[in-house]
């Protein structure tokens, strides 16, 4: 028989109504997924579509439900159908026209042939980011109503855990009980994902080799300073500064200093402003760049992993070392070469716009504006100036706070390193404050955990 045939005799019978596991599962899919009034929920097998219905009239969410079965709501479901809670007709192993921001898979995929498994499995993922998938690892009881079994596909909790991660799917979380499994899971990609492609550009044993040599050098090095009230402005390299350009030109030529950061060292110069300091930490030697030309005023703080030309170049006496986020790697650097002397790691993550914070705040800095930190690409621009060695990067889509933002994978990252950043350093120096100018994904996500912040209260 048909296998929606089959389903909707099922639905003729009030005994397979009694039970609708997609009630139970609404609580702990909110704390799951914590989502907003905006955003919208596929209950993908909606059954009976009360679950689907506790998530639209008790959670105030959108909510599409879908099934195969015509008449599988329960009437009082079906009454209640209006704009913001639909339902749809469709058969799961067809790709959805539609995308959602989460999806909501409560006793379905064991009803599923096993040899269907992966195409609906890979329907549910490119159709929703994350999905909550309940799923019953036992053979089922109502079958007899129609003669023939219901659960086709009965697993083990491991055999699903391999399965979603064969078809692609990121593993988030997941509990087990007797006779049921939950995952919460995605097939869209997250900025954690990028990190062991992005995070490093060059070998470790090259950035060991720089540590060893620059530490011979004998250059000063950045300690913890006390609190001053000094308003600083840190310039980085997003599309967005070129907005500020005015008044970051104005604020200059009135004595605000302009920390700078690799390419705006240069974009600050063009402009007729000396950088009060230039804060470098990528390993790699073209990085020379970022120097030149040399300004008398401009104190230069530079990572030890930068390349040893680089530092041995500059004016020792306005150039200070510090040491990066991997406290193990110049830990082991130091024992090797004997060095016995202090030193404060700057953990502020893998790029050099989370580091420069916590560098700054190291330095006694607690009033920073920043601009150009966008962490995002906008109108194909992924600098506010040329630079060449990115125009190839791979873009991704990321989605925060119901915006989209097109980024390349080190972007991801930074944005994920400056919440880091945020919540357990800087957050814990008594009174710090940063604002971070324009409308990139960094200061799209610091708006939106403070819109959440303020509704909370």
């Amino acid at each position: 028989m048909d296998a929606r045939v089959t389903y909707e005799a099922l639905w003729a019978h009030d005994a397979y109504r009694i039970i609708a596991p997609g009630e139970h599962h609404v609580q702990r899919f909110i704390d799951f997924a914590r989502p907003r009034t905006h955003h919208v929920v596929c209950d993908f097998g909606c059954g009976t579509g009360r679950g689907a219905y506790a998530l639209a009239a008790l959670h105030n969410l959108s909510v599409c439900a879908v099934d195969f079965a015509s008449n599988c709501l329960d009437d009082g479901v079906r009454e209640s159908l209006g704009e913001r809670f639909r339902f749809l007709q469709h058969d799961l192993t067809t790709a959805l026209d539609e995308r959602f921001d989460f999806g909501y898979c409560t006793d379905v995929l064991e009803h599923i042939d096993p040899a269907d498994v992966d195409t609906v499995l890979k329907n549910i993922g490119t159709s929703a980011k994350k999905v909550y998938f309940a799923i019953s690892t036992v053979p089922d009881v109502m079958g007899a109503l129609v003669g023939e079994p219901l659960h086709l596909t009965v697993e083990s909790p491991w055999w699903w855990h391999d399965k979603l991660t064969e078809v692609g799917y990121r593993i988030d979380r997941s509990e087990y009980g007797e006779g049921w499994v939950v995952f919460w899971a995605s097939m869209y990609r997250s900025a954690e994902d990028f990190v062991d492609q992005s995070s490093i550009n060059v070998e470790l044993e090259q950035i060991k080799d720089n540590i060893r040599k620059n530490l011979s050098l004998g250059l000063q090095e950045v300690v913890p300073h006390a609190k001053q009230d000094t308003v600083v402005y840190l310039l980085a390299g997003g599309p967005s500064l070129n907005d500020f350009e005015q008044q970051i030109i104005e604020s200059g030529r009135a004595g605000v200093p302009c920390i700078t950061m690799n390419g705006t060292y240069n974009w600050l110069l063009e402009r007729g402003i000396k950088p009060a300091a230039q804060i470098m930490v990528d390993a790699r030697k073209f990085n020379s760049r970022f120097i030149e030309p040399r300004v008398d005023t401009c104190k230069y703080l530079i990572s030890s992993q930068c390349d040893h030309d680089v530092l041995k170049s500059l004016p020792s006496d306005r150039t200070w070392l510090w040491h990066p986020h991997n406290e193990s790697l110049v830990r082991e650097v130091f024992d090797e070469t004997g060095c016995t002397k202090e030193w404060y790691p700057v953990s502020g993550g893998s790029t050099v716009a989370s580091s420069a914070l916590v560098l700054l705040a190291m330095l006694g800095f607690r009033r920073v504006e920043v601009f150009g930190m966008d962490s995002c690409i906008r109108a194909d621009k992924h600098h506010a100036y040329s630079q060449v060695e990115n125009d190839s990067d791979h873009v991704v889509e990321f989605t925060a706070g119901g915006r989209k933002f097109l980024c390349h994978p080190w972007m991801a990252i930074q944005a994920r390193d400056i919440q880091y950043v945020i919540r357990n350093v800087l957050s814990k120096i008594d009174d710090f404050e940063m604002i971070v100018h324009g409308d990139g994904l960094i200061s799209h996500i610091l708006q939106t955990a403070a819109d959440e912040a303020a509704r909370s209260n």
